[in-house]
């Protein structure tokens, strides 16, 4: 049996967080011991892992020695077959503590720094990456930018992000929200940042009844401007199964975005930019509809045809359904990684 180590920084609410407690669910108690390591706080998500399998370190801050000297001690204590890290921070102190075949997550924000330009965090991811015996991404798109950087491709593993299919009516959210039957509801999933693209959709989106589910520093630059701005809520599946249309402007850095692949299983029909990896979830006139990041134009026209037709929206959405059963199901995502996970202790232990 093999014991795995999951290193997060805190279990808030979020992809890499969902992500892994889908991992910890999904793998087979008969293969793998896993455990989670939070270190700082457990964070709102904490209370889905049983106290047994939940180690806090309880940090203030993650980038400090302080912090790096406490998980390497914890994981020389527990000697985990392999270590599982999946954020920024967390790969770093993984990689040079050396403990067990350590498997990191491949950083998907760095993708800004790739785009825009050199930067520290950049450096340090390069200076580490071969402090992992294999890096997962979960898009090719993210793989071929970091192989183009020179990184070690063979070590870049694809498993695409994976999300559960809902069984969320939407009952009575527009109620909730002031929002008529009749009106055609556009839903963005997404962190208020600028990258995001949530001016430009503000301005193809006007008239449209706009909801941003999401909180971030870019908020301010959204209040009073058309959009009724939901915060960070827990309630996603519903908000979305309240939705006829789920739009994501991204202007770059997506990878396999989870917003769209939650979208999708909510069977919704999708309008966003190709942006990063978002063509290989979204099949342009298939599963939904795709524009170039920034072409306001485009995605106004996007929406308006949509807007007009709930036939297609019906066929787009049902089609992105069966996509995400066939392409993103919990148990294939589970399946790579303990794949993944025995192909990497096999080869240790034939060297």
């Amino acid at each position: 049996m093999l014991r795995v180590a999951l290193v997060i920084g805190r279990l808030n609410v979020g992809g890499a967080e969902a992500e892994l407690l889908r991992l910890y669910r999904g793998l087979d108690r008969a293969r793998f011991s896993p455990f989670v390591v939070t270190l700082q706080d457990a964070g709102p998500l904490g209370r889905e892992i049983p106290p047994g399998d939940l180690v806090v370190l309880g940090r203030r801050r993650k980038w400090t020695w302080g912090t790096w000297r406490a998980l390497r001690d914890l994981l020389r204590e527990r000697k985990p077959d392999i270590v599982q890290s999946f954020l920024f921070t967390e790969n770093v102190f993984c990689r040079r503590i050396g403990q067990g075949i350590v498997v990191s997550g491949l950083q998907g924000s760095l993708s800004e720094d790739v785009e825009t330009g050199p930067s520290l965090k950049l450096w340090v991811e390069r200076e580490t990456f071969s402090g992992a015996r294999a890096v997962v991404s979960n898009s090719a798109y993210y793989r071929d930018l970091y192989a183009g950087l020179g990184l070690d491709a063979s070590k870049i593993e694809v498993i695409p992000s994976s999300v559960d299919l809902p069984a969320a009516t939407g009952k009575g959210v527009r109620e909730a929200l002031g929002i008529r039957p009749d009106e055609v509801v556009l839903t963005c999933v997404a962190r208020l940042v600028e990258r995001k693209g949530h001016e430009d959709l503000l301005r193809a989106a006007a008239g449209f009844r706009l909801l941003f589910a999401g909180d971030g520093p870019f908020r301010r630059n959204l209040e009073g401007r058309g959009a009724l701005l939901l915060g960070s809520r827990v309630d996603v599946p519903e908000l979305l199964a309240a939705s006829d249309i789920v739009v994501l402007a991204s202007r770059f850095g997506e990878g396999c975005p989870n917003a769209v692949l939650e979208a999708m299983a909510a069977g919704k029909a999708v309008v966003a930019t190709r942006a990063g990896g978002t063509p290989e979830v979204v099949v342009d006139g298939e599963t939904g509809l795709l524009v170039p990041p920034g072409d306001v134009a485009g995605l106004r026209a996007a929406l308006l045809r949509l807007a007009a037709d709930p036939e297609w929206r019906r066929r787009l959405g049902e089609a992105g359904r069966e996509k995400v059963r066939r392409d993103h199901s919990v148990v294939g995502m589970v399946k790579r990684y303990g794949d993944l996970y025995f192909k990497l202790t096999e080869t240790q232990a034939s060297i």
